[in-house]
């Protein structure tokens, strides 16, 4: 990722210039407040491809979870978890 750009809130005020500067940067854009980091734009690529990677990191560690659940025997078949259910729920 390249190293984000670093924006001061009064330059905000030029909201094209900076819409302009969030859309064409490969990075987020640093915006500070008095030489603090106060947020951080993106553009809407960068925020989906963002949110996409924390899915499939999700994904990947519910995965993981469930083959070492596999391996260390904490699961069951169907049929034996519907007959634990019915016999639970009386149903």
């Amino acid at each position: 990722m390249a190293p984000a750009i670093t924006v001061p809130m009064k330059d905000l005020k030029e909201t094209a210039v900076f819409t302009a500067t969030v859309k064409g940067s490969a990075s987020p854009v640093l915006v500070t407040k008095n030489g603090r980091e106060e947020f951080v734009a993106m553009s809407l690529e960068a925020y989906d491809s963002l949110a996409l990677e924390a899915s499939r990191a999700k994904l990947y560690a519910a995965l993981l979870e469930a083959e070492d659940d596999f391996s260390s025997g904490r699961c069951e078949d169907l049929s034996t978890s519907q007959a634990a259910c019915r016999a639970r729920y009386g149903l």
